[in-house]
C-alpha cells in the first residue's frame, strides 16, 4: 500500500510540475495552403492536416462579440471553473441516461481544447477521462484567454474550415476582428454540429440557431436591447460557396498529387491550371449540356493539356462540383468505356506490325470465334458495310468490322501490351478478360489517360505524365518537385505522324460522317471519337501541335443516352473548345519525319497507280511497305467482294455525276463577329464520279479555282447572295451543278 501511495504521489507531482506540451497546444506546422492558378490567381486556400486551423490569430485580434457568442454557446461558466463543470458533467449525465444514449458530453471549453491537443476522435469513458485529467493540467498553467485563443484558432467551423479566422474568411470575406454580432452567433453555433450548421446547405436551421444565441446573449446582459434588435434585423450576406472554390476537381486533384512530391508542411503551390480558360470551358460545357438535355444527357467533363510540357492546363470534372448527388465526381478521373477512341492505337499496332495505309481491310458482317465458343458479331454504327476498305479510311471512318479483324490478326495480347506502355493503368485485368471487344472499346479508362495517350500521338511517339505543378513553397523556401515524368518512346515518330494524318483527314471519315461534320476544323487538328455500348458515353479527343483537348458527356449513373454519338454528343464542344484555344494564333502542321516514303496509288486496289486509274491519291508510307505492284490489270479479292481498277462503285443511275455537296442549295450562313475570319472558313466540297479529273469553280460567275481529287476548296465568306457553280473541266463528261446560299 505504500509503495502504491508512493508511485501516485510521485504521479502526481509530475504531473503539476511537467508543463503542458506546447507542441500538443501550438503545432509547428499550422499552415494552410494557398493554391494559385499559373497566373498567380487564388484557386483555393486549403487547410492543414490532422483538423488544425490554418490561420492562427492572438485573442487580441477576434472580435469580443465572437468571445461572448462562444462562451454562452459552448460553457457559460468557462470564467468560473478550473476546466471541469461539475454541474455540467452532471446534466449530460442524467440527460445521457433517460435518453439511453449520448445527448450531451458536459464538455467545457478547456476540455474540448484538451481533445483537440489530444487528438481524441471518438467518445468513450477512457477518453472523456483523460480529456478532464488533462483540462485539469491546461487550468494549472494557461490563463483563461490562452484557452480560448486555443479553441478559437482550433475549432470546427464546417465546410472543412477550422479556426475563426479562417472561417470568418470563408463566410463572410473579413478578418475575425472585425465580426458583428449576427456573424458571430452564426459561426458561434456551428462547432458543436458542424455537418448539420452548415450555413450553405441548411440556412434555415442555422438562423434558428443564432437567434436562439442572440436572444441568450441579451437575456444574460452580454449585449443591450439596441443591439438585440440590431442582430436579429442583419443581413449576414454569405460569400457565394463557388466563390471559395476556383476550377474544384482541379484543386482536389492537385491536393491528390502533392504526396507524391513528398513535400510536408507546403504553404503554396503554383498549379499548372490557366484559370481564364477555366472560366471559359466551364461555360462551354454548361451551355453544350443544356443543350443536350433533351437526349438525356446530364454530365460532361473538359480536359486540355499543353502537348510540348505536360502541363494540365484546364480540368472541368461535372457541370456543377456542388450539386449535391454527383456535382464532386469528377468525370476527369472516372474510368468509363471509351467507345471507339482507342482504335487508333490498335492501327499504329497495325502499322509497326508491317501494314500500310494502303492496305484494305474486309467490312463486312464478319462473325469471329471467341474463346468462350460462340461467335461475336460486330456492327458499324452506321449498320452499313462498305466492303473492302483502305486502312486510312477504316481509321478514320471509324468502322468496326475492320477493327475487330485486326486486333484479331495482330493479338489480343499485342494491342493490351501496347496500351500498358501507354499507361492505361484502369486497365487492371488481364487481356484475355476484354478479348477481341478491347479494340471497340471494352475496358474502362479515364479521360486524363486518353488525353495523355493522344499526347503521345502528338508528340511523334514519346510517353510522359501529365502534371499539375510547376512550383511548391514551404516554410523553407522553393521546393524541388522530384522528376517522375519517364519519358519513353512507345511509337516510331513516323506511325505517330501517320496515324495524326489519317486523324486530320477529314475527306478520309466523309463515309461515316459526311460533309461539314464538327471535326472538320479550319486548321490541322487530329481527333477521334467514340461511343461506348448502349450510348452510354460520348468521347471526343484530339490534338493540334499545341493541346489535347478530351471531351467527355453522358451520365455518372451509367443511364444511357437517347440518340447520341460521339460525333453529335462530344465534338461539338471539342471544336469549340479548339476554336477558343486557336482563336489568336493558328498551330503548325503535323511534322513530317523525312524517313516516310510518298507514292500515288490506286483507289480502288491501293496498289501502284497508273494511267488507267481514273482516281487516284498520294499515300504515305513507311520505308519498305510501298506496293511494288501496278494496279493495272490487277484485281482485289477478299472473300466474296471483288473490285477491279476501272469498275466504278455505286448506283450512277440515282447519282448525278457532278454534284455539289457544301454548300446546300438555299442554305444560311451568319458571320459570327466575336470569331476571327480565319476560323470561319467554309469548305467547298464536290463530288464528282470517276471519269472527271479536274472541276472548275466559279462563284457569282468568276472562277476561283480548279480542283482536282478530293474536289474541296476553302473560300473566305463574304457577306450577301452567291451563286456557286461546278463544272467538269477535265474528263469526258461536261457535267455540271448549280447551287445557291445567303451569308448574313
Amino acid at each position: 500500500m505504500k509503495y502504491l501511495l508512493a508511485v501516485l504521489s510521485v504521479a502526481t507531482v509530475l504531473f503539476v510540475i511537467i508543463p503542458v506540451s506546447s507542441q500538443q497546444l501550438y503545432p509547428s506546422d499550422f499552415c494552410s495552403k494557398q493554391i494559385y492558378d499559373r497566373n498567380g490567381e487564388l484557386l483555393r486556400e486549403v487547410l492543414s492536416q490532422d483538423y488544425k486551423t490554418s490561420v492562427w490569430v492572438s485573442i487580441d485580434n477576434i472580435s469580443p462579440s465572437m468571445i461572448k457568442a462562444t462562451i454562452l454557446r459552448e460553457d457559460r461558466r468557462f470564467l468560473f471553473h478550473h476546466g471541469v463543470d461539475l454541474f455540467a458533467l452532471i446534466r449530460a449525465s442524467w440527460l445521457n441516461l433517460i435518453h439511453g444514449k449520448v445527448i450531451s458530453g458536459g464538455s467545457t471549453i478547456t476540455m474540448q481544447v484538451a481533445k483537440m491537443c489530444l487528438n481524441l476522435r471518438s467518445r468513450s469513458l477512457l477518453n472523456k477521462i483523460l480529456e478532464t485529467i488533462y483540462a485539469l493540467k491546461i487550468e494549472l498553467y494557461l490563463p483563461k484567454s490562452r484557452i480560448m485563443e486555443i479553441y478559437l484558432n482550433r475549432a470546427p467551423y464546417g465546410n472543412q474550415t477550422y479556426g475563426v479566422e479562417a472561417a470568418a474568411r470563408f463566410y463572410f470575406r473579413k478578418s475575425a476582428n472585425h465580426l458583428s454580432y449576427g456573424e458571430s452567433c452564426m459561426l458561434a453555433v456551428i462547432p458543436r454540429a458542424p455537418t448539420l450548421m452548415n450555413a450553405y446547405i441548411s440556412p434555415a436551421a442555422v438562423d434558428i440557431e443564432r437567434r436562439k444565441l442572440i436572444q441568450t446573449l441579451l437575456d444574460q446582459h452580454f449585449i443591450d436591447r439596441g443591439i438585440y434588435e440590431i442582430s436579429l434585423r442583419e443581413r449576414l450576406n454569405l460569400v457565394d460557396q463557388k466563390v471559395n472554390f476556383e476550377a474544384p476537381h482541379f484543386v482536389d486533384y492537385v491536393l491528390s498529387r502533392i504526396p507524391a512530391a513528398g513535400i510536408n508542411n507546403a504553404t503554396e503551390v503554383i498549379t499548372t491550371i490557366d484559370l481564364r480558360l477555366q472560366y471559359k470551358l466551364e461555360k462551354m460545357l454548361s451551355t453544350t449540356l443544356r443543350s443536350l438535355l433533351d437526349y438525356h444527357v446530364h454530365q460532361g467533363a473538359v480536359v486540355v493539356v499543353s502537348v510540348p510540357t505536360g502541363e494540365i492546363l484546364s480540368m472541368v470534372g461535372s457541370s456543377d462540383y456542388f450539386d449535391a448527388k454527383e456535382g464532386q465526381v469528377n468525370g476527369c478521373t472516372s474510368a468509363r468505356q471509351p467507345g471507339s477512341s482507342l482504335k487508333p492505337f490498335l492501327y499504329s499496332l497495325a502499322l509497326m506490325s508491317g501494314m500500310s495505309l494502303a492496305d484494305f481491310l474486309p467490312d463486312t458482317i464478319v462473325e469471329f470465334r471467341v474463346r468462350d465458343g460462340t461467335n461475336f458479331v460486330p456492327r458499324n454504327y452506321s449498320q452499313k458495310y462498305h466492303g473492302p476498305t483502305r486502312l486510312r479510311e477504316a481509321l478514320a471512318s471509324s468502322f468496326n468490322v475492320p477493327a475487330v479483324y485486326l486486333i484479331e490478326e495482330l493479338g489480343i495480347e499485342s494491342f493490351y501490351t501496347l496500351l500498358k506502355r501507354l499507361r492505361f493503368q484502369s486497365l487492371n485485368r488481364d487481356a484475355q478478360h476484354y478479348g477481341l471487344s478491347l479494340s471497340l472499346g471494352a475496358g474502362e479508362v479515364t479521360l486524363l489517360e486518353l488525353v495523355n495517350a493522344y499526347r503521345v500521338l502528338a508528340r511523334a511517339g514519346v510517353v510522359g505524365e501529365l502534371t499539375c505543378i510547376r512550383e511548391i513553397y514551404s516554410r523553407g523556401g522553393k521546393d524541388m518537385i522530384p522528376d517522375t515524368n519517364g519519358q519513353e518512346r512507345v511509337l516510331p515518330a513516323e506511325v505517330a505522324y501517320m496515324i495524326s494524318d489519317v486523324l486530320a483527314d477529314d475527306a478520309g471519315r466523309f463515309k461515316a460522317f459526311g460533309a461539314d461534320n464538327p471535326l472538320d476544323l479550319p486548321f490541322a487538328c487530329a481527333v477521334k471519337t467514340g461511343t461506348s455500348k448502349d450510348y452510354r458515353d460520348n468521347w471526343c479527343i484530339g490534338y493540334s501541335t499545341d493541346y489535347v483537348v478530351g471531351i467527355w458527356v453522358g451520365n455518372f449513373s451509367g443511364a444511357p443516352m437517347q440518340g447520341i454519338s460521339g460525333i453529335t454528343g462530344a465534338a461539338p464542344l471539342f471544336r469549340d473548345v479548339m476554336i477558343e484555344l486557336h482563336r489568336d494564333k493558328y498551330p503548325t502542321l503535323f511534322r513530317r519525319p523525312i524517313t516516310l516514303e510518298e507514292r500515288q496509288i490506286c483507289l480502288r486496289t491501293g496498289m501502284l497507280a497508273r494511267a488507267v486509274c481514273s482516281n487516284h491519291i498520294e499515300e504515305i508510307f513507311l520505308p519498305g511497305t510501298c506496293p511494288v505492284d501496278s494496279c493495272y490489270g490487277q484485281e482485289l479479292d477478299m472473300g466474296a467482294v471483288a473490285i477491279h481498277c476501272r469498275e466504278s462503285t455505286g448506283n450512277r443511275e440515282e447519282e448525278k455525276d457532278l454534284t455539289i455537296l457544301n454548300p446546300g442549295n438555299g442554305d444560311i450562313f451568319r458571320i459570327d463577329p466575336q470569331v476571327s475570319s480565319q476560323s470561319q472558313i467554309i469548305k467547298l466540297r464536290i463530288r464528282a464520279v470517276n471519269s472527271i479529273e479536274s472541276v472548275k469553280l466559279l462563284m457569282d460567275g468568276k472562277v476561283i479555282g480548279v480542283e482536282q481529287y478530293p474536289f474541296e476548296f476553302l473560300w473566305q465568306p463574304i457577306r450577301g447572295k452567291h451563286v456557286l457553280e461546278a463544272i467538269a473541266e477535265k474528263g469526258d463528261t461536261d457535267a455540271k451543278d448549280r447551287i445557291a446560299f445567303t451569308i448574313y
